[in-house]
Formats: C-alpha cells, sequence, structure tokens
C-alpha cells in the first residue's frame, strides 16, 4: 500500500512496498503542497518484480541472420540459409538457441536423409553448422551443437562433364543464337550461372584480354574473392565483336536481365533436346571446362585458381582425369639391368628354375646377397 508523507525537507513522499513487500522505498513528489503531491503521485507507478528476458528462439535469430547474410554472401547462399534453418524448425522444433543438443543434430540429419539424398542431407548440415557458429561468435550460445556431430559418410563422386563429341551434339541442339554463345562462354570461362548473368561491361577488359570475376551491388560471389578469368581466342573475339558494350554482357535481346533460374531451365530443355544424359545441369559446363583442361595436361594448381576455389581439395575432384603424367611415372619403373626376363627363357624347364630360385634364396639369406652386399628390402 503506498501512503504519502511530508519529510523535514518541505517535500512531499510516496512510500511503496517492493513486490512481495520485504522492502519499503520512497519515491519524491517534488511538490510543498499535500494537493500537488497527491496530483503527481500519480504518475508514480509500483516497483515491478524485474522480469528475466525470454530465451531467443531459432526463429528469431534466423531473422537476425538472415539479415547479416544478405550483405554479407551471395543470394544464393542466403537461399540456402533460408531453406535449411525453415527445414530444421520444421524438423525438430522452434526452441531457444542455446537450447539445441548433439541428439537434435543427429535426429535432424536422420529424417532429412529421408526426405533427400545424403549429399543434400550434408548441405543442410553444413549450412546449419556455418549458422549456429555465427550464434557463438555472437555470444547469444555458448557451444554449437553441430561441431559434436559429423556429415554423413558418402562416396566421393566423379563431377559430370561432357565429351567434346556431346558437347557438339548439345551444341547443335540450340537454335537460339545468343543462348549458345552463352553457353560456349561458359565452357571457356568456367564461370557459374550467377557470374555470368550479372557480368557487366565494366568487368571486361579486352586490352589486357581478361575479365574480371567481382562482387557488385547486386551480386556477391560464392567465396566473396574476386579473381580473373583470361580469354582464349573465342572469347576475345566474341567479346571485341560485340556492338553494345554497356551494361550487362549476357541479356535478352531485349535488354531485360538474364535470371539464374532462366538460364537453368533452359538449358535442362536443351540437354533433352539433344538427348545427352539427365544428370547435365549448367554447372556442368564449369566442370565440363576444368575436365578438358586436366586432360590436356594443365596442373591442378592453375585450375584451382581460374575456378576460384578457396582450396585445393575441393578442385581433387578432376585429378582423376590426370593420366598422362601418371603414365611417363610408371614407365619410371624399371628393373635393374641384366634382370629384364628375356622371351627365349621363358620355357625353361620348372626344375632347373626351381633350383636356381632356391640356391639364390640360401645365398641371400639375411639380407646379404652371394657377393657379400647388403641387399635392398621392400
Amino acid at each position: 500500500m503506498a501512503t504519502l508523507f511530508k519529510r523535514s525537507n518541505g517535500i512531499y513522499y510516496l512510500s511503496l512496498l517492493t513486490p512481495g513487500g520485504r522492502k519499503r522505498i520512497w519515491r519524491s513528489t517534488g511538490k510543498r503542497t499535500k494537493k500537488e503531491a497527491q496530483s503527481a503521485a500519480k504518475n508514480i507507478s509500483n516497483p515491478t518484480r524485474p522480469t528475466r528476458p525470454r530465451p531467443l528462439l531459432l526463429s528469431q535469430f534466423s531473422v537476425q541472420f538472415l539479415e547479416y547474410a544478405q550483405t554479407n554472401f551471395a543470394g544464393s547462399t542466403v537461399l540456402l540459409y533460408e531453406q535449411a534453418i525453415r527445414k530444421f524448425i520444421s524438423l525438430i522444433g522452434d526452441y531457444p538457441v542455446k537450447s539445441y543438443s548433439v541428439q537434435d543434430v543427429e535426429l535432424f540429419k536422420k529424417k532429412r536423409l529421408e526426405q533427400v539424398s545424403a549429399v543434400k542431407t550434408n548441405i543442410d548440415f553444413r549450412t546449419m553448422k556455418a549458422c549456429f557458429q555465427t550464434a557463438v561468435r555472437w555470444k547469444l550460445i555458448q557451444e554449437n551443437a553441430f561441431r559434436s556431430a559429423r556429415q554423413i559418410r558418402v562416396p566421393q563422386e566423379r563431377p559430370c562433364y561432357l565429351s567434346k563429341e556431346a558437347f557438339s551434339v548439345l551444341i547443335d541442339a540450340i537454335d537460339i543464337d545468343w543462348f549458345k554463345n552463352l553457353v560456349i562462354f561458359a565452357i571457356f570461362t568456367m564461370m557459374r550461372a550467377g557470374e555470368i548473368a550479372s557480368l557487366s561491361w565494366n568487368s571486361i577488359d579486352l586490352n589486357r584480354r581478361i575479365i574480371i570475376v567481382e562482387n557488385s551491388g547486386e551480386f556477391r560471389l560464392k567465396t566473396g574473392k574476386p579473381r580473373i578469368v583470361p580469354m582464349n581466342d573465342w572469347v576475345f573475339k566474341f567479346l571485341a565483336t560485340r556492338l553494345r558494350k554497356e551494361g550487362r554482357v549476357f541479356s535478352f535481346p531485349d535488354g531485360k536481365s538474364l535470371s539464374v533460374g532462366y538460364i537453368s531451365r533452359r538449358f535442362k530443355k536443351f540437354v533433352r533436346k539433344a538427348a545427352i544424359p539427365e544428370d547435365i545441369h549448367f554447372h556442368s559446363l564449369r566442370h565440363t571446362g576444368a575436365s578438358w583442361l586436366v586432360q590436356d595436361g594443365v596442373s591442378i594448381y592453375a585450375i584451382q585458381r581460374l575456378l576460384g576455389h578457396s582450396s585445393i581439395s575441393v578442385t581433387q575432384v578432376y585429378s582423376h582425369l590426370e593420366t598422362d603424367g601418371l603414365f611417363s611415372s610408371v614407365e619410371r619403373l624399371q628393373l635393374p639391368k641384366g634382370k629384364m626376363l628375356d622371351e627365349g627363357q621363358e620355357g625353361r624347364g620348372s626344375g632347373e628354375e626351381a633350383g636356381d630360385e632356391r640356391g639364390d634364396a640360401r645365398e641371400s639369406v639375411g639380407g646379404v646377397d652371394n657377393e657379400g652386399k647388403e641387399t635392398e628390402n621392400g
């Protein structure tokens, strides 16, 4: 109960009890007359019990995180985050961010694997792991439950690419000239669909014969790091002879911008028209360019730079195609001189051959040959 009283300094005070009635506190009205003090007391609220902040739910954290992602990652990456968070909440539930455990992560993997492939499940796993790691950096949680779990073991698959014969069939099937040029450009530059769709003439340097693949106000690179793509003769002539050299390099004939979705869908239609394998997508053109270079003897490290891979381990998926160097390497394996098997010796009797072998074995026991010299083991 509140009580109004006057202190010796002539000011009226309001005496109030804290929640639970354990403590009495005073609040000054600042007034010297009772009437004015009573009026002022109406604006003085009773002390309330301090409220604890409510735990931050994953859905609430995702709003903050996606705002951060939109300014730091490519649009396609932001979309991955949106989809993975939405799927995680639908399968596990919307709880405080700090309450998720390793068991929840394992359950998410199990349920997600029932819906999609192991590869896609791992993509969602890595996406959520990065999301929760941001919560750790922001000091919203102490530990990232995803760091104590592992991805699903998936045998490494070779990237899908086109042989030169299959590529010729595909090109013949494309009856839209500007789209045909876009496909050839994709092979020779090994650029991603988003990089091609957003490529502007400001990033073309014909004097130095290079393309600068970089972030822009509307597009962010997958790795965030710009790279240089040299032009081969076809790319240089194609760009140099273009009449219009402003805005986007590739667009619809009426000047409207291309979208990654349109490029992918249109390309898939031509794949079906050409009757080439269904697992070929527009991104396969990037794999195709890299695969052709490896088969032509280009270093994996040079290809890493051309593709803009952050780690050589990513580029190693093409190493199985690097056979020429392997053939020349194994040709260096030779038997010691005089130990080559002559064709005439192949028909020797088994008894004589076995006797010679037993004798050789006795003389070389203990790692020493018949001349007293140490032999090499293994």
